[in-house]
């Protein structure tokens, strides 16, 4: 087993297909196999955590219950660059990467979801702009400020091909995590997770989908 592949089934790989390198965890480098002539690469940020939800009480002593679901966690942005020229001299170089997890779902002590983590491609010994995919802002906490709203998505910086585009979310009152971008043959990542659902104790929320990093040499 070559390097680059021994580093991608350690690392998570979802490919196998010669050629493709394709991880949802971890961080490390993939060394440029032989006989491509060119490369595309997509990233995207790991999504954001759900808020938590609740129940609260009014008109007291009524009490009347009034549901308080948590909001979704926002998706993680995506970046692509397609068409990387590889000459034969650029056979055996590196390129770094790092897959962001997806962000925890809010609780009690603290209500509203976790970020997504940050996804990147970087140059290791093979040179190439950075790309970089922020994670999903959390979900907010059922209660209090911007209750049950989702998190905004993430940012994306260095991707040239379309749809390089920020992550979804931002909704106003959406239990519902964000979708995940669709890149290449409708391939998602970095959803975000739900919100908690409105129950007498409260409900975690659920965390946000992992991020994910792609090479396709051709």
């Amino acid at each position: 087993m070559g390097g680059a592949t021994l580093a991608a089934a350690i690392a998570g790989t979802s490919g196998g297909a010669a050629g493709i390198f394709d991880f949802n965890e971890g961080s490390g480098t993939i060394t440029i196999p032989s006989g491509y002539t060119a490369l595309t690469i997509q990233c995207w940020g790991g999504g954001g955590g759900g808020g938590f939800g609740t129940v609260t009480y009014i008109n007291f002593p009524e009490l009347e219950a009034q549901d308080a679901p948590g909001g979704g966690g926002g998706g993680g942005a995506y970046g692509k660059r397609a068409a990387i020229v590889i000459g034969v001299g650029d056979v055996g170089k590196t390129i770094s990467y790092s897959v962001g997890a997806g962000g925890a779902g809010g609780d009690l002590g603290n209500p509203v979801g976790y970020t997504g983590g940050t996804s990147s491609i970087s140059a290791g010994t093979f040179i190439l702009d950075e790309i970089v995919c922020t994670g999903g802002v959390g979900g907010y906490g059922g209660l209090g400020v911007n209750g049950g709203n989702q998190g905004a998505g993430g940012t994306q910086t260095g991707g040239t091909a379309p749809p390089s585009v920020n992550g979804n979310g931002g909704a106003a009152f959406t239990q519902t995590g964000a979708a995940g971008i669709a890149g290449d043959s409708s391939l998602t990542a970095g959803a975000g997770g739900d919100g908690g659902d409105p129950e007498p104790g409260g409900s975690a929320g659920s965390p946000g989908v992992n991020g994910r990093v792609r090479f396709v040499f051709s």
